[in-house]
């Protein structure tokens, strides 16, 4: 008889703080002016789905929850302001411009300086990888004194990461004031196993489907794969590592 359980997703993330690479800040992007001034988060795109207006503000949205649960100690709001003093035509233009060429215009720099005059510090976030893999492995069940049983074990697993391309922009002197990218995963898990007493033709079977490309679609039948991590859990964590990576109080 073929028995599973479903293993709990498990998030690939470390203790230590969240590595942002390629990090790149201004002088004077500092704690101080960062509680002074605010910050507001003016969206987020994905470069790889075609997100519609609704799931670009829900996600926002997220992103400015998590951000501030993380740092009480700053003050952060949403685009609804942003999207009010400008107009919703003139903001999806921008988040266009995030989306297809991943940097503002100066054009959009001037204007959103020129508009937003109670703000400094815009953020963007831009997807700009998200990549969902396939992976089995199969192995021999071993007892307490590390001797084969007979039983084998088959573990399906779907993995997604992503890469998260984070912007702050001071748009009072109309420039890129923080500049990183943080990469984030969450896998699922099945576990299939088969006691050697349901037959050895039921373990010939497993072994087979296992080692030939041929049963791939065998193998998906029997054997499929979980779920895919949903994106919304992988970008909190992306959100409360961007958290972690702003400036503190010394």
């Amino acid at each position: 008889m073929l028995k599973f359980i479903v293993l709990l997703s498990t998030l690939l993330i470390t203790s230590c703080a969240t590595k942002v690479h390629g990090l790149r800040k201004t002088a004077d992007f500092t704690y101080t002016n960062v509680q002074a001034e605010r910050l507001t988060i003016a969206g987020i795109v994905h470069t790889g789905e075609n997100w519609d207006y609704k799931k670009q503000i829900s996600t926002a949205n997220q992103f400015r929850v998590e951000l501030q649960e993380k740092r009480r100690d700053l003050l952060v709001d949403n685009a609804s302001p942003l999207i009010k003093k400008i107009g919703r035509g003139l903001y999806r233009e921008i988040l266009r411009e995030i989306e297809e060429d991943g940097i503002l215009s100066e054009k959009s720099l001037t204007i959103l300086g020129q508009n937003i005059t109670k703000r400094r510090y815009l953020v963007f976030a831009r997807i700009e990888s998200d990549i969902i893999e396939n992976d089995r492995t199969e192995s021999a069940i071993t007892n307490a004194e590390g001797k084969e049983t007979g039983d084998r074990s088959l573990t399906t697993t779907t993995r997604r990461s992503m890469d998260i391309n984070f912007s702050i922009y001071d748009i009072r002197n109309k420039y890129l004031a923080w500049n990183g990218i943080i990469k984030k995963s969450d896998r699922n898990d099945l576990e299939y196993t088969i006691r050697k007493r349901d037959g050895v033709d039921k373990i010939i079977d497993l072994v087979s489907a296992f080692s030939s490309k041929k049963n791939t679609e065998s193998m998906n039948k029997k054997y499929p794969f979980p779920k895919t991590p949903v994106d919304r859990d992988i970008l909190a964590y992306a959100f409360r590592g961007f958290a972690e990576n702003l400036p503190s109080k010394d």
